[in-house]
């Protein structure tokens, strides 16, 4: 989600960062969803512009299905996924193999499984849908060989305070996760090492957000327009042998739980020739578009999308 550096944010942080943050390592792990989610509902109302560029949107989804009730409940859940997702990390101190299971369960790992126990590397291909470091805890504290391509991006305008702060402690509950990140505008020889060894690699199939291009894209279809999707994790499919996983995280009819789907492979590194990425990146797009009408208020970057003219999908001017 898109934000805008302000002294009304430096005041939000420092009480994010330090009351709520300290109340929450005292809480009980469930009770920290509904504070998370409180921050949703605050951002809702202090903020119409925000407010009004996600539901004009979202409006590419509700023509038939609920009107403006509708949109104005994804809009709300939209927010309070924004917050569950930058501010889950406050719970990792305390997450572990035994008790992470009462906020997070898995669906598909036997495709995983059978890819792992054929000798073939893995891309988990993900999307900023959900709380995305999630899956990323789990596996890695129940023993999986994994890692993951992120992006940890500091804003160009940062305050001292946003700086010394959010961003010094994130990175610093980030470090908690059992699972090394790779950051995407680094050299990535170590993605490359760790796929011909075996082992697993998380990487986001849906881009970064905020205007930012990383590497190649290709023009895919996607809810009724084109958008550009990255060609990445096809291009290192390919020459490490790895097979894709798509993979999306979606919440449960319980609101403090969620569930990781790991889908049937899109594309095997070791057996199949592609003479273009554009296949891979179509049938990912396609199931991607199946969730966010499922669940459309986990996507994160619904504050940037549009449709434009010549149906080309563009990045929305949003006001905070």
């Amino acid at each position: 989600m898109l934000t805008n550096e302000n002294v009304f944010r430096d005041i939000a942080r420092l009480i994010v960062w330090y009351p709520v943050r300290w109340m929450i390592s005292f809480l009980p792990v469930r009770y920290a969803f509904p504070i998370f989610r409180l921050f949703g509902n605050i951002h809702y109302w202090v903020s119409p512009g925000k407010r009004k560029t996600v539901m004009n949107n979202l409006t590419i989804l509700s023509k038939n299905n609920g009107g403006p009730d509708r949109l104005k409940k994804w809009t709300y859940e939209y927010l309070q996924t924004h917050y569950i997702n930058q501010l889950i990390i406050f719970l990792f101190p305390r997450l572990n193999q035994k008790n992470i299971h009462h906020i997070h369960s898995f669906s598909g790992l036997n495709w995983l499984g059978t890819e792992l126990s054929a000798g073939n590397p893995v891309i988990l291909l993900h999307a900023h849908f959900g709380p995305v470091h999630l899956p990323l805890f789990h596996l890695g504290a129940i023993g999986y060989r994994i890692k993951q391509i992120g992006y940890l991006r500091k804003p160009k305008e940062i305050t001292l305070i946003g700086d010394k702060v959010s961003f010094r402690l994130r990175e610093r509950y980030e470090r908690m996760i059992p699972a090394e990140i790779i950051q995407a505008n680094r050299f990535l020889g170590e993605a490359f090492r760790h796929l011909r060894s075996g082992g697993i690699l998380m990487m986001t199939g849906d881009g970064t957000g905020g205007s930012e291009f990383i590497g190649d894209f290709k023009q895919v279809p996607f809810l009724g327009c084109t958008k550009l999707f990255p060609a990445g994790p096809v291009k290192l499919a390919r020459k490490t042998g790895a097979t894709i996983l798509p993979m999306f995280t979606i919440r449960e009819s319980r609101v403090n739980r969620y569930l990781t789907i790991i889908e049937p492979p899109v594309f095997r590194g070791s057996t199949e020739v592609l003479s273009s990425e554009a296949p891979v990146i179509t049938h990912f797009a396609k199931i991607f578009e199946s969730y966010i009408h499922r669940q459309p208020y986990h996507w994160h970057f619904w504050d940037e999308f549009s449709t434009g003219t010549h149906s080309e999908c563009r990045l929305a001017v949003t006001d905070i």
